[in-house]
């Protein structure tokens, strides 16, 4: 919760840069902090790659990608919006995974933590409440907050406008992988029953919600987006409301479920690390594939004619 709060605090400054929050992550401890500025035709962001070295170079290596349009819509409304989970909950893992360290407990895996802060996002109308803009088109800011070394990823992100889960709290989605929705493991349900006190709850996801935003259809919002840009299997990780929220709405951001959020996405990096769990079935995946074929073709565009890909 500690780091959770520090976090919350330091990105709802209006001055906040992607440089001064690595700076913050440079002095808590042993981290490699990369930050790239893109900035073009007035809309600008700072992308931030956070790695926490693991004790085992050989250990499957866990991403985490904040996903979000912005931590604020700044001058149209003042303070940190809804929108900001993705960056809170991927920054607060960061320094708890760097104090766990200092104390003694390194994680097995290396853990590849993205995200971008950008203080001044658009926003954008989507039913039932509008959602706050992405400050570049998606495969390019994708092409910044998925690491190829990623061998599977958490993408976690503000879920807040919809009416798909009714409930306060944290959701998992299905896993999806290479245009598949895969179930969920069972291990991964454990955990957030475990660090949440509650039964898990599970977002509903349609196919459309992990093809790429380009391609004009309804997403429920870009949780599944790093799906489009990787092999690598993707679960979401979205923190929900029992109202439909907008995204760009403030006073919003929940410490308790980001602090649910951060404790889950550290738990299955541990046991990621240490191959306690797999985030797909091999057995069925290499099933799926030798009955159905790919669905890779899903990560693309597709046929702007409509016809068959």
């Amino acid at each position: 919760m500690k780091q959770v709060i520090d976090t919350i605090e330091l990105l709802s400054s209006a001055r906040v840069t992607g440089e001064r929050v690595a700076q913050q992550l440079r002095d808590a401890g042993n981290c490699e902090v990369e930050v790239t500025r893109l900035e073009r035709d007035g809309a600008a962001t700072d992308f931030l790659s956070i790695v926490i070295p693991g004790a085992d170079d050989a250990a499957p290596q866990l991403g985490i990608v904040g996903r979000l349009g912005g931590i604020g819509a700044r001058p149209a409304v003042t303070g940190l919006v809804s929108d900001s989970d993705g960056a809170v909950v991927a920054i607060a893992a960061a320094f708890k995974l760097m104090a766990m360290a200092r104390q003694g407990d390194v994680l097995p895996g290396t853990v590849r933590i993205r995200t971008h802060i950008c203080p001044r996002a658009g926003t954008r109308p989507h039913h039932p409440v509008p959602m706050m803009r992405s400050p570049f088109p998606m495969r390019e800011m994708m092409a910044h907050e998925v690491d190829p070394r990623m061998d599977a990823i958490l993408s976690v992100d503000t879920t807040r406008g919809n009416r798909l889960v009714n409930k306060r709290g944290v959701a998992l989605t299905p896993v999806a992988k290479q245009g598949y929705l895969l179930r969920i493991p069972e291990t991964m349900l454990d955990v957030m029953g475990w660090v949440s006190g509650e039964l898990p709850v599970t977002l509903p996801l349609t196919t459309q919600d992990i093809t790429p935003y380009e391609n004009g259809l309804w997403h429920v919002n870009s949780l599944m987006q790093p799906a489009i840009v990787t092999d690598a299997p993707v679960v979401g990780v979205a923190l929900t409301a029992q109202t439909t929220v907008p995204g760009c709405a403030t006073g919003v951001t929940n410490a308790v479920d980001a602090d649910v959020a951060m404790r889950f996405c550290i738990e299955i990096a541990k046991m990621y690390g240490q191959r306690a769990m797999a985030f797909v079935d091999e057995a069925e995946w290499a099933a799926l594939q030798s009955r159905y074929g790919s669905m890779a073709h899903l990560q693309t565009v597709g046929r702007e004619d409509g016809s068959a890909a």
